[in-house]
């Protein structure tokens, strides 16, 4: 397939011309599923179209071992008749407790809190089949995030996990908006699982004396689908228009942020998606929080053929024991999670010793260069020696994975390619977009770029000046990447676009990442808008490029780097490599008994490292400003130094981490002489592409 088609005669002064899907030139997606509308249409074509088939899967537990076994199905036709008796039970629920409309619209909300599972879908469609709109909740980085999008969308009724209730009615004055709290899990415990381990007939009635003590309705979901029985509703559908959902975004760049999506902007989100690249009779994996907005956006984009879905077991270090289990075909995932398999399986295969890795490494060449002539993902051989032990992790039957939220490394993408036999596609997409936008074709077996716009989706670059970045580079244009189509938020829940000046009058959204158009006609993003380093020299410096290189040293694990304006170099907050690491420090150190926090400490290990670092950034062929002149050993990984370090969604917060290592960073500076007078300037720009 062609890249991405240029709109003629659409450029102006400091914009790329406009870029659309080839195949919809028009910015049109008029045609297949035109008749689908909302969210609660979605659900009633799965029904109506495949009744009676499998739909919602999770693992049989079995409380005395432990253990997860296989899996166990609701059909669409069982489904269906859960979300209406369990819509028609909250239609009394909100009538007896909580009449009133939030302040957002006249619609009603309703908040889900639990891992993901086949309640949580449920209670979404629940929700959509009375107009009302869901708030995903997540305590991923902190209760205080849970309590905080509680609060700023004035909850007043919750479905939940059992395990949650506990900490909620213990915390209740923090959350003081929460009426009716109503359980997944049977208070009758008559349905053991992994999340009730810890709750019994005792514990219930003592959590059903404290609910009634502050005031709080304890149910459950069975009996709020009696209720739905014995007085059943006629649904009140949403419109297009309708809000479906308030998702907040993981805060990379601040506080978090509701997003406001319709129904209009996720159906035109997912069907773009599903015109891209039909696929039939899909089995998917769901372990994403769909507290936030990727997972929920892949399983209704398959949604519009046939999808099983399967959730994971609520461990994502098992989730490939899962899929060993459900053998998927189509798994999406974020890179930190499959860069952390792909260093699992990589050592042990094209980066072992001996036979194993001469065959592994043999093989992979092989079958790199077989896949990108197009000679397909398939090689008997190399399948049959290496290959297929590897796909077998992940069930064996993975026909295509994908990646999003942030750019997955070029030798992690051809890794899976090559090992699981099959296509491995990069998106793009945000919260404020309904997780759609751009991604790689069927046929697309390049790497370093997220593809090219979906159908119904207008894309183009801004020039930034200031910082280098202008349309009018070569080879290639460079910028802000801006998106304008359906699939646009509303904007935030007490703030417009406009009031952040994301949008411009044109109704172009502004993303905040930086991106080139290559020669093929696909987009790669180079950084984000608001992470460059400016240094002394004022030159802007991509911290994630300098990074990658400095952690590919064997010592270590993983670099941050930090620059100020005032200084020539960077310094680096450096996580060793504890197996590597030890055994060389301890002999700079001259201490064979040293533990890896002892060494940490010493200033001459600290020294020699910034000296080994050194040496690869020269190697590399880094600029002066890029190059590393101190740096602070830190013993713990980033997330155990402080778990908010890291958004539930696994994007790096950078600012918490130059918040939290400010006196380190001024202390690291303080003993160099690279620092200068902020007045000295020299105009450039430094790009790592």
């Amino acid at each position: 397939m062609p890249g991405a088609f240029a709109v003629p005669s659409s450029e102006v002064p400091g914009y790329s011309p406009i870029y659309r899907h080839p195949n919809y030139k028009d910015g049109s997606i008029n045609g297949e599923f035109s008749d689908i509308t909302t969210l609660h249409e979605l659900f009633a074509h799965t029904v109506e179209t495949r009744p009676d088939e499998e739909f919602l899967g999770t693992r049989e537990y079995f409380p005395k071992t432990g253990v997860f076994g296989k899996y166990q199905w609701i059909t669409t036709t069982e489904a269906n008749d859960i979300v209406r008796d369990f819509g028609s039970g909250l239609d009394s629920v909100y009538a007896t407790y909580a009449p009133e409309c939030n302040s957002v619209t006249d619609q009603q909300a309703i908040g889900i809190f639990a891992l993901n599972r086949p309640e949580w879908m449920m209670a979404e469609f629940a929700a959509f089949r009375s107009r009302r709109y869901t708030v995903g909740i997540s305590d991923a980085v902190g209760v205080e995030s849970a309590e905080q999008t509680i609060n700023t969308t004035g909850i007043r009724v919750i479905v939940c996990s059992i395990d949650k209730i506990p900490r909620m009615l213990d915390r209740k004055s923090m959350t003081p908006s929460i009426e009716v709290v109503i359980s997944m899990d049977n208070l009758d415990c008559s349905k053991p699982s992994a999340v009730t381990q810890a709750i019994n007939a005792e514990t219930v009635e003592q959590l059903k004396a404290k609910a009634s003590s502050l005031g709080v309705v304890l149910l459950d979901m069975d009996g709020v689908i009696k209720m739905g029985q014995a007085n059943p509703t006629a649904p009140t559908p949403p419109i297009p228009s309708d809000l479906c959902t308030i998702c907040f975004t993981s805060g990379t760049g601040g506080a978090q942020k509701g997003a406001l999506l319709t129904h209009k902007t996720f159906i035109h989100a997912t069907r773009g998606a599903y015109m891209t690249g039909h696929q039939k009779d899909i089995t998917y994996l769901s372990f994403m929080s769909f507290a936030h907005i990727f997972d929920r956006y892949t399983i209704y984009t398959f949604m519009h053929d046939q999808i099983r879905v399967g959730f994971f077991s609520g461990d994502v270090t098992k989730v490939l024991d899962d899929m060993q289990v459900l053998r998927p075909n189509i798994i999406a995932g974020v890179p930190p999670f499959l860069n952390r398999i792909y260093d699992r399986i990589a050592a042990a295969t094209i980066g072992a010793g001996g036979l194993v890795g001469f065959l592994s490494r043999m093989g992979y060449r092989s079958k790199t260069s077989r896949i990108r002539s197009g000679g397909g993902f398939k090689h008997a051989l190399w399948d049959a020696l290496v290959f297929n032990k590897v796909a077998k992790l992940f069930g064996g039957n993975i026909r295509m994975l994908i990646s999003g939220a942030t750019p997955l490394r070029p030798d992690v993408q051809n890794f899976f390619r090559v090992c699981l036999s099959c296509m491995v596609l990069q998106g793009y997409g945000q919260t404020e977009t309904a997780a759609g936008g751009l991604i790689q074709g069927l046929d697309d077996y390049s790497d370093d770029n997220i593809g090219m716009p979906n159908p119904g989706v207008d894309v183009r670059l801004r020039g930034i000046p200031d910082m280098g970045y202008n349309v009018s580079d070569s080879p290639v244009p460079r910028g802000e990447l801006m998106i304008r189509s359906n699939i646009l938020f509303s904007g935030y829940l007490n703030q417009s676009q406009a009031d952040l000046g994301m949008m411009d009058a044109d109704g172009w959204m502004a993303t905040g990442d930086i991106a080139r158009i290559n020669s093929d006609g696909s987009f790669s993003l180079i950084d984000r808008k608001n992470n460059l380093i400016k240094t002394a020299t004022v030159l802007w410096i991509e911290p994630g490029p300098v990074e990658a290189i400095y952690s590919a040293h064997r010592l270590v694990s993983y670099v941050f780097v930090y620059g100020v304006e005032r200084a020539y170099e960077l310094v680096a907050i450096v996580v060793p490599d504890p197996e590597s690491f030890v055994p060389w420090a301890r002999i700079i150190a001259k201490d064979p008994e040293a533990d890896l926090v002892e060494l940490c400490k010493n200033v001459d290990v600290a020294g020699e490292l910034t000296k080994e670092l050194r040496k690869t950034g020269a190697i590399k062929r880094l600029p002066a400003p890029a190059m590393i002149g101190a740096v602070h050993l830190e013993p713990n990984s980033l997330n155990q130094v402080r778990k908010d370090f890291y958004t539930s969604s696994f994007k790096l917060r950078r600012y918490l981490v130059n918040q939290h290592y400010k006196p380190v960073f001024d202390n690291l500076y303080s003993h160099l002489d690279c620092v200068t007078d902020p007045t000295f300037s020299l105009s450039g720009t430094l790009s790592l592409n």
